[in-house]
């Protein structure tokens, strides 16, 4: 502080002005976030929390993916799991068929109609097996598993084992059976209820993959929801408590800017130290 009085150099003005600039720049800030809804308008506002929020927002977007991952993921087990569900009904007929071949009640002709009706539905099963698509890619015909991506990080990721419904393959170890013979008729249910055994144990796999890729999938969105939580308190604007800024600043620049015109006219006191 000045210790006499002197024109050169009006140390009042500059202080008020020092501290309008301040009031000013608080005030400008505080409109900034209201007016964005965030509280980060630029790096400078705070850099440590820009930083996080950053890598925070790549999560996110990443974790966001992730569940479209794990629903894609369900769809397509899901659709497999139709298709095993149509092979164990075609199994089922075929048994039904190949258990009536097996009572001697029935002619030659009778028997050759039941097993093209027969040889038809293995052809079915084939078809279904070969012809499973989820978006245009084989699923049902014996390809090893799907990799799914579960989560930000690029190592959450988990290959789901994929079942195989194809019987010329000898998956489900009917091929080449018979229903013209009782005794063709007799090896065929117990080749068929092998078959249904496999189709069985396929499903409780696709089953238990839809089961798990559900609790990933639930796991998923609880972390996306929470990284949203922490974000916007990171980034986005208290409303309530930057209003109270705003007034507060509004007070201080009006109070600022009235000091600051006292502050210019203090050196006109030296004219009346000259007049007296």
């Amino acid at each position: 502080m000045s210790s006499g009085v002197v024109i050169n150099t009006n140390v009042p003005s500059i202080q008020a002005s020092r501290v309008l600039s301040k009031n000013r720049g608080e005030l400008e800030q505080s409109m900034a976030r209201l007016a964005s809804g965030k509280r980060i308008n630029s790096a400078a506002d705070d850099a440590a929390a820009a930083s996080v929020a950053l890598k925070m927002k790549a999560d996110i977007a990443s974790g966001d993916m992730a569940v479209r991952n794990i629903n894609d993921g369900i769809s397509l087990f899901q659709t497999l799991d139709g298709a095993a569900t149509e092979v164990e009904n075609i199994l089922v007929r075929m048994r039904e068929l190949a258990t009536q071949m097996n009572n001697e009640t029935y002619a030659s002709a009778d028997r050759t109609a039941a097993n093209t009706e027969y040889q038809a539905l293995l052809s079915e099963i084939d078809r279904i097996a070969d012809n499973t698509e989820f978006n245009r890619t084989d699923i049902a015909n014996g390809t090893s598993g799907f990799q799914i991506q579960l989560g930000a990080a690029g190592s959450d990721k988990v290959t789901f084992s994929n079942v195989d419904l194809n019987i010329a393959a000898g998956a489900l170890n009917v091929t080449g059976t018979l229903i013209t013979t009782t005794a063709n008729a007799a090896l065929a249910i117990t080749a068929i209820d092998t078959a249904l055994a496999t189709v069985s144990t396929n499903r409780a796999t696709v089953g238990s993959n839809i089961n798990r890729l559900g609790f990933a999938l639930s796991n998923a969105q609880n972390v996306s929801q929470r990284l949203n939580e922490a974000l916007s308190g990171l980034q986005d604007t208290d409303y309530a408590a930057e209003s109270a800024n705003l007034a507060r600043g509004m007070v201080l620049a009006q109070a600022g800017t009235a000091m600051l015109a006292q502050a210019n006219q203090a050196p006109q006191y030296v004219l009346a130290l000259l007049r007296s």
